[in-house]
Formats: C-alpha cells, sequence, structure tokens
C-alpha cells in the first residue's frame, strides 16, 4: 500500500497537476494507494507520525522542501520507511541534489521501477532537517519573505535584495571536535544538499550519503561593497572559493549565536531551537 502525503498548495496548483499523473500510473499497475491531503501547518507530519506509528511504510511525498520537510518529521522510525519525492513545489532543492527528476512521470519510474537508497538526513535538537539548515542572512530573507507580497522566486529574490543592504551579521561560535571558533557571519549553515533558496548552491560539494555534515560559514568584513561580492560568489556557485568563507566537513556541530535568533531548517523558521546539529543515516529514498 502507497500512502501519498498530497500539499494541495504546492507549486502554484504544480501538484494538483502531478497528483493526476501519480494516481493514473498507479491505477495502471493496479497499486493500492490511500490519499492523505494536508490542510496546514505540521498536517503532513501528524499524518505520517499516526501512518508510520502504526506501521505503514510506504510513502510518496508530493509537494514542495516544505512537504518533504514536514514528512521526514513525522517518521516514527526512518530508517524503517521507503521514501518516494514527487517534486512539485517552486524550488525543489533537494530533488535536484538527489538526481530525483522534476517532471512527475520520471519521478514516480523511480518508485515503480528502482530500489530506495541509503540517504543522510541532519537531526538538530530533536528537529529533523532534509536539506540545509543554518542562521544568518538566509533566516532575513525568509522573515522577509512571509512579510512580503510576491509569490515564488520572484519574492525571495527581491527578499534577498533587500536582506543585502540592511543585515548586519550573527557573531556565532562555533563548536565541534574539541574545537572552538567564533564568526562575525553573514551565513551559518549546515549542509547535507547542495543547494537552498530556490537554485542557490550553497555547497556544490556536499554529499547525501557521505555520511558528514558540510559546515560553510560565511563572515561579515569589509563593509557591503564585500557584501555584496560575497552574494556574487553565492549566485555563481562559487561561495566556497570566496576568502571569508569557511567549510569543513564533521558529524556534529553546535552553533551557538550570542543573542537568541531564529534558525532555518530546509526554509522553515525555528525560535528558540539549539542549534546542536549531527547526520543521520538510514533514510530509504527513492532516487
Amino acid at each position: 500500500m502507497q500512502h501519498i502525503i498530497f500539499n494541495p498548495v504546492a507549486g502554484k496548483k504544480k501538484a494538483t497537476k502531478n497528483l493526476q499523473i501519480v494516481t493514473k500510473l498507479l491505477d495502471e499497475r493496479n497499486i493500492p494507494y490511500e490519499l492523505h491531503q494536508s490542510a496546514g501547518v505540521r498536517d503532513a507530519e501528524n499524518i505520517v507520525r499516526e501512518l508510520t506509528s502504526r506501521g505503514e511504510r510506504d510513502l510518496i511525498a508530493l509537494g514542495g522542501d516544505g512537504t518533504l520537510h514536514e514528512v521526514l518529521n513525522g517518521l516514527s522510525d526512518p530508517t524503517s520507511c521507503r521514501l518516494g519525492l514527487i517534486p512539485s513545489g517552486t524550488g525543489n532543492d533537494f530533488a535536484e541534489t538527489a538526481g530525483i527528476p522534476l517532471d512527475a512521470n520520471e519521478a514516480m519510474a523511480l518508485i515503480l521501477n528502482g530500489t530506495p537508497k541509503d540517504t543522510d538526513y541532519i537531526e538538530i535538537d530533536g528537529r529533523r532537517c532534509m536539506n540545509v539548515a543554518g542562521l544568518g542572512m538566509d533566516v532575513d530573507v525568509l522573515e522577509r519573505c512571509q512579510r512580503g507580497k510576491m509569490k515564488g522566486k520572484a519574492k525571495y529574490l527581491m527578499s534577498l535584495i533587500k536582506s543585502l543592504f540592511a543585515f548586519k551579521g550573527y557573531s556565532v561560535t562555533l563548536e565541534w571536535d574539541g574545537k572552538e571558533e567564533r564568526h562575525d557571519a553573514l551565513l551559518a549553515t549546515v549542509c547535507n544538499g547542495k543547494k537552498f533558496g530556490g537554485g542557490i548552491s550553497i555547497c556544490p560539494t556536499a554529499d547525501i550519503q557521505d555520511g558528514k555534515l558540510s559546515v560553510v560559514v560565511v563572515d561579515c568584513i569589509g563593509g557591503k561593497w564585500k557584501i555584496i561580492k560575497a552574494f556574487m560568489k553565492l549566485m555563481k556557485g562559487k561561495i566556497l572559493q570566496y576568502p571569508a568563507t569557511t567549510h569543513f566537513l564533521c558529524d556534529r556541530i553546535t552553533f551557538t549565536p550570542k543573542d537568541p535568533c531564529t534558525v532555518q531548517l530546509d526554509g522553515e523558521l525555528y525560535k528558540n531551537l539549539r542549534f546542536d546539529a549531527k547526520i543521520c543515516k538510514g533514510l530509504k529514498i527513492y532516487r
């Protein structure tokens, strides 16, 4: 039995179109399924928690990165489930990293004909993250997105440009493997995937099956011109080459900001979350 976790508002109705493709393919193969439609924040998470706690193991997330985030957090035991993804959001950043086709027919072919592969995920203070988590200007951008009236990638880009001129950075202490560093950070992220924000390449070398966190910290130095220069490197996928960027791999790391701040996990905003991140293995995804 396949359980489809469907977000009807994902991708400007792209999810609704993809749902028709998915159900048609399942019907053609006489594969039984149940449709579960989310209706609000964390609804998908609660649905998945109820399903997996009673022993259901085959799930298809039909939505964007936010839907995948909720499905991941609802799994009672991530190592015992087989998870398919039909990318249906505006960004679909994790799908691109994982090599999951954006075409629903091709994504379903992976689920129907393939074998799920072990895939890493991140855990931070009891919450799970599939793609990228962090604090800094990326959070400032997301908070502006929530307040703005524009939609889609244009909204994100406009919010990003505004943040470039307004964001002043966070003082944050990193602790890992017995080491400690303090940074005045423009961005401080841990990455499982390569991209965030609808295609911005934050860590091109990240690997979703290497069992490591990819840490990327970009310092605020040299005024607004240097920040704009860092932004241009980021947009070109070359932020790791920027002189003020720190990049390394580890199993676990703690970010402690000088002042309390909001953090983002897969683009979802969290307040009062202790940023103690570790890599986890064993989730099986069709990719």
